[in-house]
């Protein structure tokens, strides 16, 4: 019997002020509405993630305004790194977006370029996120932040830099836990391999077959030499949480054989 977590998609939450992005950020796009939006966003973004190659200086993404007037943007570069239970952004100046701000005409486009400032070799990935934000109107935005006391957006895409180290590509190699703190559980996955582990389609089953369905489509990244926990949702059944569960999932689009989940453990 399969039961389903039912997250809420990427439209469902808000960016909280101080980039903490438990619920948000792991996903490989996600975009994010305004508090109080007067008109449609227009902003589209292409592509949806940036994987340099070891001694390439400089990538593009190039930005669309889909609408009938000007489209304002900014694009923002920030380090990704996990501490084990969640995601965490801080300013970095090894990577820079040029321009940082752009004005487009409707139905226009504008190419940025992503430009490495720093090539020092490493013995890992090295990850970034771009957080590209649609600007309202000064009016609007005007009008808007009087009311929130804060930065507003129509639109926010995540954008995943990956720069990965010299030499053969690698695999992850991931473990698993689940534990329960906070009133809940969490499903908790490191990696200590030398590149990212992107997880999709993520199924816990006990060993009397009876199964959970973590996440039908993206669920996160587990970075390089770091990891991350997920919550669960109040349907997940306590009695799998016993000896001998497993995890099935999609790891960097690939499927994998089941692996088996430490209860208790840490992540």
């Amino acid at each position: 019997m399969a039961q389903s977590q039912g997250q809420n998609g990427p439209a469902a939450a808000e960016l909280p002020r101080k980039l903490s992005l438990r619920t948000a950020a792991a996903l490989g796009l996600f975009v994010l509405a305004c508090a109080q939006p007067v008109m449609a966003a227009s902003l589209q973004v292409s592509p949806v993630t940036l994987l340099f190659q070891p001694s390439q200086p400089a990538l593009g993404i190039t930005l669309r305004n889909t609408g009938d007037a000007p489209l304002t943007g900014q694009v923002r570069v920030f380090a990704w790194s996990q501490d084990g239970k969640d995601d965490k952004l801080d300013p970095v100046q090894t990577l820079v977006a040029s321009p940082p701000m752009v004005v487009i005409p409707p139905q226009g486009e504008q190419l940025v370029r992503v430009v490495r400032t720093s090539r020092q070799p490493a013995d890992h990935e090295i990850t970034y996120r771009l957080l590209i934000d649609e600007l309202p109107p000064p009016q609007e935005a005007s009008t808007a932040a009087g009311v929130s006391g804060g930065v507003n957006f129509r639109l926010r895409y995540s954008i995943p830099v990956f720069a990965p180290m010299a030499g053969a590509p690698a695999d992850p190699k991931l473990s698993w836990t689940l534990k329960q703190h906070d009133g809940a559980w969490f499903l908790g996955a490191s990696n200590q391999g030398p590149t990212h582990a992107q997880l999709s389609m993520v199924k816990l089953t006990g060993t009397d077959g009876e199964s959970f369905e973590v996440s039908s489509g993206l669920l996160g990244y587990a970075l390089a030499g770091s990891g991350r926990e997920w919550r669960l949702s109040e349907k997940f059944p306590a009695k799998l949480a016993g000896a001998g569960l497993k995890v099935e999932a999609m790891v960097n689009t690939v499927a994998q054989p089941a692996a088996a989940v430490a209860v208790g453990g840490a992540p």
